[in-house]
């Protein structure tokens, strides 16, 4: 029994991968804004620019927390449009 599926069209499939990208921004965001020391030291990996920048923003938690609340809007007008 052949199964048959269908692509979505272009705009439905933007739509879908914007709505990802919003939720996934507003997760980052919020893991950020409750966590801010704890979770960016969890992701430190990669070269050692990237630790020392992460590294960097760790020491300055209530600068993350504001940045934070930023990428959560920003992920919230993502998702909503």
């Amino acid at each position: 029994m052949a199964v048959m599926t269908r692509a979505l069209p272009d705009h439905k499939r933007t739509r879908g991968v914007a709505h990802w990208t919003g939720l996934v921004m507003m997760g980052d965001g919020l893991a950020g804004l409750i966590w801010p020391t704890e979770y960016l030291r969890k992701l430190a990996i990669g070269p050692q620019f990237v630790n020392d920048t992460l590294e960097a923003f760790a020491e300055r938690p209530t600068l993350t927390r504001v940045l934070c609340v930023i990428e959560v809007a920003a992920g919230a007008c993502i998702f909503s449009r």
